[in-house]
């Protein structure tokens, strides 16, 4: 008869075997396929490719070639990652220190992840680029000017406005877009946009403070139809722009406000809430087909979404924005007239716009001293250096290179500016279209893929439900669940490091197990009073004052409880 020790010893080797036999080599070959999966959707088994050809180049005696990139987005850290090597001297310059992996903003804005988990410290990866490279450093600064018959770059930094003089061999420019207003009046002034890290951090802040101020309404200002009115304007939300920014933020802050709103501040307040979508084009999501673009529209209304096609947005205040029908550009006086005659205005708790962007200073300013008559970009040519610039690269948004201003074609175009500063070729960029995909939060999504053509009796797509759609077929249409996993597990597989993918399924888990995160973001610490004689104030009424009185030299303060 076996003893329980022994049983157990026999039972604790026996499961050792197992990890050792089957389950560690089993592990072992899924983290090589996870690892291989990765570097082929991100194109870049290059970087092991070359690694003889960079220890070779390492002993050779070569001229240094001083490299600068302008921008820390996309294009321009796919770039650095690339053209990193042996005989590049690389300065990176951007005012933020920070890469911003945009897909995740919209989540950010309601607390579905942090804004940390969306960004990555800019001077980690130009650590990373220094050590294949001969230098690579971060400056911290805005770039003004560029003296393309000098080969210099004029940069200033922070609040001081200290100026900077860049030399280069090779200048990449890659400073991105910024939203573009279209000379709407108040947009600037009074609308949140969806660009920047802290754009995140000033909607997310709104969001929650509008829900503790139409809270505290609804439960102690008593039921005047002044203090309704406040409520439903506080609980207005209107995102304007129906391409994938506008519905994603739009999805996200649905589930929000059914989830966490409804058991934070209870279904009386979450009732209340109105996300209103606006779109001036006849439909929303214009880069996929129609079909799957009705199918996002169905599921938003379905989550309580007032989707407005066909509308435009023509002033913004502090308090409310108006609205009237969409006309084209070229639309006669009279049409243009018809639809002014049809505007309201609706008051609104927040308006953020997601409509469009306009490229920056720089590009303009380099635009017109190169002889440009468009404005919106530089002109590059097939393999995308600027038209009469010598030395110089445009990618992502501040390049007209004739695709989207999306985050796919700037990573592509980053990636093949520096191969072609790496091997010093000069080949003209191909882009490779994998698809478009779009959350609509709840666990559903909608993806447009890009998918081989396949001659055999067996197609995995048709296996698993999907459709042909675009102009000849060639694409498929993904839905649901699916899709959403898709959105997902493509985006986090782009992170650029192993910290951020963990710190983002942390996030990921914890909406999940705890809801999202509703402590609202300190934007600017402004002077509060809890108590009378504190040097803090939070009541606008009361009035601060400073006063030298004869008897004594010293100052006295008072606090003044008068309005004036």
């Amino acid at each position: 008869q076996t003893s329980p020790q022994h049983f157990v010893i026999g039972y604790s080797m026996g499961v050792t075997k197992f990890v050792v036999r089957r389950a560690a080599p089993a592990l072992a070959v899924a983290g090589v396929g996870a690892w291989a999966t990765m570097t082929t959707v991100n194109d870049d088994w290059d970087d092991y490719t070359h690694l003889m050809d960079k220890y070779t180049q390492s002993k050779k005696a070569q001229k240094i070639e001083k490299i600068v990139i302008l921008g820390s987005g996309w294009g321009g850290l796919n770039a650095l990652r690339k053209c990193a090597g042996p005989g590049k001297d690389i300065v990176v310059v951007s005012p933020r220190p920070h890469f911003l992996y945009t897909p995740l903003l919209a989540g950010s804005a309601v607390g579905t992840i942090t804004v940390r988990s969306a960004c990555e410290p800019l001077r980690a990866i130009v650590e990373s680029a220094a050590r294949h490279a001969t230098g690579a450093t971060f400056v911290r600064a805005e770039a003004r000017q560029v003296d393309v018959a000098n080969k210099t770059v004029l940069a200033t930094t922070g609040e001081d406005n200290m100026t900077l003089e860049l030399s280069y061999d090779k200048l990449i420019v890659a400073v991105g877009a910024q939203p573009n207003t279209f000379g709407i009046p108040g947009v600037a002034e009074n609308a949140l946009f969806l660009k920047e890290a802290e754009d995140s951090a000033k909607l997310h802040a709104r969001l929650l403070s509008n829900l503790e101020k139409a809270s505290a309404l609804l439960n102690h200002g008593g039921s005047s139809e002044a203090c309704q009115r406040e409520i439903d304007r506080l609980l207005k939300i209107v995102v304007v722009g129906g391409g994938p920014t506008g519905v994603e933020l739009s999805a996200e802050l649905a589930d929000f406000v059914h989830n966490d709103v409804a058991s934070r501040y209870g279904r009386d307040l979450s009732d209340r809430v109105r996300i209103v979508l606006v779109e001036a084009m006849p439909r929303i999501l214009a880069p996929f087909d129609a079909s799957l673009a009705n199918f996002a529209k169905d599921h938003l209304v379905s989550r309580g979404v007032d989707v407005r096609t066909g509308v435009a947005i023509i002033k913004v205040t502090k308090d409310d924005a108006t609205f009237a029908p969409s006309t084209p550009r070229n639309a006669s006086p009279e049409a243009k007239a018809k639809a002014l005659a049809q505007k309201e205005t609706e008051a609104t708790g927040a308006v953020v716009w997601a409509a469009g962007i306009g490229a920056r200073p720089l590009v303009k300013k380099l635009a017109k001293a190169l002889g440009q008559t468009d404005l919106r970009g530089l002109k590059v040519d097939s393999s995308l250096r600027v038209e009469g610039a010598d030395g110089v690269y445009a990618i992502g948004d501040a390049a007209l290179s004739g695709y989207a201003p999306t985050a796919q074609v700037a990573a592509q175009q980053g990636k093949h500016v520096g191969r072609e500063i790496r091997d010093h070729e000069n080949k003209p960029f191909v882009y490779k279209h994998a698809g478009t995909l779009c959350s609509l939060g709840q666990g559903n999504g909608i993806a447009q893929l890009l998918v081989p053509s396949s001659a055999s009796a067996f197609n995995v797509w048709d296996a698993i439900g999907t459709r042909p759609v675009g102009k000849d077929g060639e694409q498929r249409a993904v839905t649901g669940a699916p899709a959403f996993v898709l959105w997902r597990s493509l985006y986090w597989t782009k992170l650029m490091s192993t910290s951020s993918r963990l710190g983002l399924v942390a996030d990921w888990m914890k909406t999940v197990l705890s809801g999202r995160d509703v402590v609202e973001p300190v934007l600017k610490r402004k002077a509060t009073v809890e108590t009378i004689g504190t040097s803090l104030q939070r009541n606008s009424t009361i009035k601060f004052i400073k006063e030298k009185t004869e008897e004594c030299p010293k100052k006295k303060y008072f606090w003044n409880f008068s309005k004036e």
